[in-house]
C-alpha cells in the first residue's frame, strides 16, 4: 500500500498565516487580530499558530514586516546610478503612498500597528527600527537628489530626509479618512508645493 506524505514548506505557511493577519488588520482593525479569528481566517488552529509563532505580538510584527517588503524591493532597484532626477524619484515615492489597493492595505496596517505598539514594548522597538530605516534609505535618496543637482544643497540632508518620512507618514494617515479616487489630486499638489520650495533657484 502507497502512502503518499504530504510536504509542507513551513516558511510558506508562516508566511500565509502572516498576510492573512495583516488583511485582517487591514479591514477590521487590530481588535478583530485574535489568535482565534487569525487561525480560523488562516484555516488553521490555534495548535498550529503556536508552532509557527511565540505570541501574538511576532505575528503582528510579521504583518509589519509584510507591509515593508514591496518598498523595500522598489527602493533596491534605484541604487544602481549616481544621478537620480526627480522624473525617477516621484512615481517611486508616490508609489509608496496609498494611492491603491495594495498600498492601501499597507497603510492601514501600519497605522493600526502604530497604536497598537505603544502598549507593547517589543513591537515599539520593531516600530522604531523600521523608522530609523526609513529615515536612512531617505538619506540616500537625499544625498542622490541633491549630488545630482536636483534639489536645494543649502538644506542639511539629515534633516531633510527625517522632515520627509515623518511628513509622508502624517500625510499617509490623513489620506486614509478618503476615497483612492480623491487621494492623487490631493498628493499631486502636495508634491508641487514641494518641489517648489526643494528645486535649486535657477
Amino acid at each position: 500500500m502507497l502512502i503518499l506524505v504530504k510536504i509542507v514548506d513551513h516558511e510558506e505557511r508562516r508566511r500565509d498565516i502572516i498576510q492573512v493577519t495583516a488583511q485582517i488588520i487591514s479591514k477590521e482593525g487590530m481588535s478583530a487580530a485574535t489568535t482565534r479569528h487569525i487561525a480560523k481566517m488562516a484555516q488553521s488552529s490555534l495548535g498550529m499558530l503556536t508552532h509557527y509563532f511565540i505570541n501574538k505580538d511576532e505575528i503582528v510584527s510579521g504583518a509589519l514586516h509584510w507591509c515593508d517588503e514591496r518598498f523595500i524591493s522598489q527602493l533596491d532597484t534605484m541604487y544602481d546610478d549616481d544621478f537620480l532626477s526627480l522624473d525617477d524619484f516621484i512615481p517611486l515615492f508616490k508609489s509608496l503612498l496609498p494611492l491603491d489597493e495594495i498600498s492601501d492595505t499597507e497603510w492601514r496596517v501600519r497605522v493600526n500597528l502604530l497604536t497598537y505598539s505603544l502598549t507593547h514594548l517589543e513591537l515599539v522597538k520593531v516600530r522604531k527600527e523600521k523608522i530609523e530605516f526609513a529615515y536612512a534609505e531617505s538619506q540616500r535618496f537625499v544625498e542622490k537628489l541633491q549630488s545630482s543637482g536636483e534639489v536645494r544643497g543649502d538644506i542639511d540632508k539629515v534633516v531633510l530626509s527625517r522632515m520627509i518620512v515623518d511628513l509622508t507618514f502624517g500625510l499617509c494617515i490623513n489620506l486614509l479618512s478618503y476615497s483612492i479616487a480623491e487621494r492623487a489630486i490631493k498628493v499631486d499638489k502636495k508634491i508641487s508645493l514641494m518641489l517648489s520650495m526643494l528645486k535649486p533657484e535657477c
